[in-house]
């Protein structure tokens, strides 16, 4: 996590010039997801730097599955600011 000045910084703001998202400020109105990935060792902040799949069942379910551009990677999904894992996972459930 590349954090500066208690501030989340993206770390694809090299390949993506036109990007104006590249910090998010340790207080936001609520919290918000972003992808790290573990390979390259990187936080993207907005999806133009990842790629998307999507897998479709027999049942109707459809899965979603987000990817590194760079290493083609599977991304996390985490929560700015860090809170604890539990309030985390019912975050998750609500915004679903």
């Amino acid at each position: 996590m590349t954090v500066r000045g208690n501030h989340l910084q993206c770390d694809g703001r090299s390949q993506c010039v036109s990007c104006s998202i590249y910090t998010w400020p340790p207080k936001v109105a609520k919290p918000k997801k972003y992808f790290r990935c573990e390979k390259c060792n990187i936080d993207i902040l907005c999806e133009k730097l990842i790629s998307s799949s999507y897998e479709y069942y027999d049942d109707g379910f459809i899965e979603k599955k987000v990817k590194c551009n760079k290493c083609d990677g599977a991304l996390l999904e985490l929560i700015w600011p860090r809170i604890p894992n539990k309030l985390a996972k019912e975050l998750l459930a609500l915004e679903q």
